[in-house]
């Protein structure tokens, strides 16, 4: 039980942190974007973007936009097993 707790709150692995900064956004199109991460085998992959909704308008002034994305590897010893290939 504490060892996953500890497990849990383990620094990740891999660590992205991104700031994007623009004068002016103009939105052509209605649409949503995303980011994903991801490892292999899958270790708790997350991804935390902040940025202004545009809430209808076409044009955002002074726009910033975070992003923090982190994966975890799993232990290789963990790993399921598979198949080889054919």
């Amino acid at each position: 039980m504490i060892a996953a707790l500890l497990l849990c709150q383990a620094a990740p692995d891999i660590e992205l942190r991104a700031t994007a900064r623009a004068r002016s956004v103009e939105i052509e199109r209605a649409g949503e974007a995303s980011l994903t991460v991801r490892s292999d085998p899958p270790g708790g992959d997350v991804v935390d973007v902040r940025a202004p909704r545009a809430d209808g308008r076409r044009r955002l002034r002074d726009v910033r936009v975070d992003v923090v994305a982190e994966a975890r590897i799993a232990d290789p010893q963990e790993r399921p097993a598979t198949e080889s290939p054919r």
